[in-house]
């Protein structure tokens, strides 16, 4: 299910170097790991959470630590699609983080890939229709 590669950066930066990786990496998540335990999840920063904090005139050296988001939903590697889309439609949230069996993260999920994959499904769907529809004449 994990459709986005895992892209970290350290909760010790700030908002101007997450936005600058957002840029780089064409991505509007990045999931924040705590420098001082190695592989531990400390929080997301999206750009909606840049928008806020620039929003409240906060300096674009704040660090990532202050404006992120801490209560980080995730899913469990094993989780199928529709759970994905659930915990997004119950948080009201775009990405969900995607966690191993040790709780570490993997990967992220987001609305857009949700998106995506209910058209490739739909496609998929209509194309063996019409295959089972040309192949019953």
């Amino acid at each position: 299910m994990i459709t986005k590669q895992l892209v970290t950066i350290n909760s010790d930066k700030t908002i101007l170097d997450a936005a600058r990786m957002m840029v780089s990496h064409n991505m509007g998540l990045l999931v924040v790991m705590d420098p001082k335990v190695v592989g531990k999840l400390a929080a997301v920063i999206s750009e909606r959470d840049i928008i806020r904090a620039l929003a409240s005139e906060k300096r674009v050296d704040i660090k990532i630590g202050e404006v992120g988001t801490r209560n980080v939903i995730t899913v469990k590697i094993k989780a199928d699609v529709a759970e994905a889309a659930k915990a997004m439609n119950k948080n009201r949230i775009r990405h969900v983080v995607v966690v191993d069996e040790y709780e570490r993260a993997v990967g992220v999920v987001s609305m857009r890939d949700l998106v995506g994959e209910r058209a490739t499904l739909k496609a998929i769907l209509q194309s063996q229709e019409k295959e089972v529809f040309v192949g019953g004449d």
